[in-house]
């Protein structure tokens, strides 16, 4: 009824976790995973674990995403990522509107485990569960979003997000994506430099309840603003290369 698709470069640490995590689904599904020539051994544990796996050159998020729906022949799909687990409440839930078929879509909220701790701030909520027919994937450079036609409902139960090794991973990480968005946003005023450090951190830390977090809330916070102001910064600075 359901196939997972994850999405691989190098995840040899991540990707078995991914995969065991589905155990508890009490519906019959399969793991797809679409790798992108991995120099490591995600390849072989993907397949260790029962996936199915392709491998095919890197073409963005979007095209991958894409891609791997052309490959899927179940009625419903769900995208993982390979730092993600699903919780046993979370398979239950997802078994049970499966077959219940109440909706086309479902978000599902993502809690980050983030300095060794579950984070205790608002869970962001991404669209990743839907009827594999009704699935559209629009092109962004970064953070793409599946569109749905048709019905959309958000699960209750969170799964479990293991962004970052450690905080030079973050940075590292957030960086490449500030330049893949630089590389196709038009929005290089001063206003957006400016603004986004105090407006990002004030979300964060304030509206979405990092400050619960202690110290750890405090670095992700700062850590979340900086990122979005580099965004705009190489995006300025992209334009002025032009």
């Amino acid at each position: 009824m359901l196939t997972v698709v994850i999405l691989t470069k190098n995840e040899e640490d991540n990707i078995a976790g991914a995969i065991l995590s589905l155990k508890p689904l009490k519906i019959p599904y399969k793991v797809l995973v679409f790798d992108s020539f991995s120099t490591d051994r995600t390849v072989e544990e993907s397949l260790k674990y029962g996936a199915k796996v392709f491998v095919g050159k890197w073409r963005g998020y979007v095209s991958q995403r894409l891609r791997a729906l052309k490959l899927i022949d179940t009625p419903w799909t769900l995208f993982l990522d390979a730092d993600e687990r699903l919780t046993p409440e979370l398979c239950e839930e997802i078994s049970y509107e499966i077959e219940a078929g109440t909706a086309d879509g479902y978000f599902i909220k993502r809690k980050n485990c983030y300095m060794g701790k579950l984070q205790r701030m608002l869970p962001t909520k991404i669209l990743r569960l839907a009827r594999t027919d009704r699935i559209d994937i629009p092109y962004v450079s970064v953070h793409e979003k599946l569109r749905i036609k048709g019905r959309v409902k958000t699960l209750k139960n969170p799964m479990i997000h293991f962004p970052y090794r450690n905080l030079e991973h973050q940075w590292e990480k957030n960086t490449n994506y500030a330049k893949l968005f630089a590389m196709s946003s038009s929005k290089n005023g001063i206003i957006h430099i400016i603004s986004r450090m105090p407006l990002i951190f004030m979300r964060y830390y304030f509206l979405n309840l990092a400050i619960l977090d202690g110290v750890e809330g405090l670095i992700f916070s700062l850590s979340q603003a900086w990122y979005h102001t580099q965004k705009y910064m190489l995006t300025y600075e992209n334009s002025k290369k032009g």
